[in-house]
Parts: structure tokens; sequence; C-alpha cells
């Protein structure tokens, strides 16, 4: 055995082509299963000891998922903070500012690739599932996300159960029951249940999560309101539209490509029960 053979047999799984194969490989496996892909199990799983070459290796991996897989890997923000109780527990920790060492992939792809033709669904259904249950689930995540930014970026629990009801999905839904189907949403980091009992009774509501954010985000519920409005006036649309989640009308985003990763929240939780009556 020459030289070069051992020093290639010495470096092992240690050399930076080995340790992104396994940094891609983990990736991959994480968006096959809505999971984000987090720092400290990245250097557990596959960084081993060489830990402190996590950023060489991160950036070899997403190279790497770009040109070969038309992804890339994108930080998730970390959830905001909205009731007093965690307002306060965030007030006295110094890692409130801190980026979340998490991310999800997105696509790169441009936008005429972008078809179902040719991204095909994500993953494969069992073979007693339907097959369009995985879409149904894309859908409704992004119509629940939508609903949540077009009623100001917090939407209490019986004003989503009426517009579900109106979608006869109150009960049962494609995908499963509504109540299990929105906490898988939860689960994923699609939607965040928030409960507030400071009041005296519990009330819920939601907001959109970091997944959300990054998948669908302010664009993406522009671009579903599009494409289910029957309004003839785009210009009007597209005002409107800006006006209420603050977005430009010629911005287009596809898969959250163009969507900011901070959704734009407005400061201070909106009245929540003024308007729970009014069905808009």
């Amino acid at each position: 055995m020459d030289d070069d053979d051992d020093d290639e047999h010495d470096n092992g799984s240690g050399s930076l082509a080995q340790l992104t194969k396994g940094f891609v490989r983990y990736a991959l496996a994480c968006e096959y299963s809505r999971i984000p892909i987090k720092r400290q199990e990245v250097n557990q799983k596959v960084l081993g000891a060489h830990a402190r070459a996590f950023r060489h290796v991160f950036d070899a991996a997403n190279s790497q998922l770009m040109e070969i897989f038309g992804m890339r890997m994108v930080e998730l923000p970390n959830r905001e903070k909205v009731t007093i109780r965690q307002k306060r527990a965030a007030a006295g920790s110094e890692s409130q500012n801190k980026s979340s060492n998490m991310w999800v992939l997105q696509t790169v792809l441009p936008p005429q690739y972008r078809t179902p033709d040719i991204l095909g669904p994500d993953r494969k259904p069992s073979s007693h599932a339907d097959p369009d249950v995985n879409s149904a689930y894309v859908g409704l995540y992004t119509l629940v996300i939508s609903l949540i930014y077009l009623t100001g970026g917090t939407l209490s629990e019986p004003k989503l159960d009426r517009y579900l009801k109106r979608l006869n999905a109150d009960q049962t839904t494609p995908v499963d029951s509504k109540d299990k189907l929105l906490a898988r949403m939860v689960k994923e980091g699609y939607i965040v249940k928030i409960k507030d009992d400071m009041s005296g009774e519990e009330l819920i509501d939601y907001m959109v999560g970091p997944r959300g954010k990054v998948e669908v985000g302010e664009e993406g519920a522009a671009n579903l309101v599009r494409a289910v409005s029957t309004d003839d006036g785009t210009d009007d649309l597209n005002q409107r539209l800006e006006r209420t989640l603050g977005i430009g009308g010629e911005a287009q985003a596809v898969n959250g490509d163009a969507a900011p990763v901070q959704a734009a929240r407005r400061p201070g939780r909106p009245r929540r029960r003024d308007d729970d009556d009014d069905d808009e």
C-alpha cells in the first residue's frame, strides 16, 4: 500500500468528502420525514469528533444539494414569544437573539421546472394510502397558514373551526380527522398552537410556525389567494393583498423561494375574541 493509500485510509470518514456525503444523506432523510435539520444532531450523528468542521461541511453539503438535487438548506426562524409567560422567560434568556441552528430544504429550481410532472410527490405513499393524500395535506396546511396571515398573524381556534366548517373539513379531512391534522401541522412546525389561561379561561390561538414561514410564507399565501380569486381586477386584488400582508403585488414566489423567512407580524397581539362572532 503506497503513501497516498495510507493517507486516504487514515482520513477515513473524517475526510471532507465523506462528511459531506453523510451530511447530505442526513439532510435528505430529515426533509423526507419533515423534521428540521438540527446542528446538534448533525454533530452527533454525522460529524462526531469533527464537529468543529461544521461550517466547512455545511457549505460543502449545501453546494452538493444545490448542484445535484436542486435544493438548499434555509435556516428556520426562531419561534415568536407571544404569551406573557413566554416573554418573561425570554427576557431572562441570553439566547433569545441567537439563530435557531435548524434548517429545512428549499427548492432552487427555476419556476418553469416546478411542475408536478417534474417534481412529483415528496414522498411515496404506502400501498394502502390514497396517492392524493400528500397533495391534500400540502393544500390544507397552505390554506391554514394563509388564513392565519390574512387575519393579521393570529387566528383563534373558534374562527379557524368556522373556516374549516365552510370547507366541510371541521370533522374529517382527506388526510385525517381535523384534530389529528392540526396536531400534525403543529408537530412539523407549519403552525404554532398557543394556549393562554392568564384570563382565567383557556384561550387557544394559532400562528404560523417556523417551517410555515419558510415553506409557504406571506407570498405563498398571496399566491393562493390569486389562484382561487374570481376577481378580474388584478391590480385591485394585488393592492388589497399588499395592504393585508404588507407585500408587493409584483412579487411572485413559488414554494416559498421569494417569500421572506421572517414573517412581518404586526407588533402586539391583536384582539382575539371581539370578532369571533363575525363570520367574515
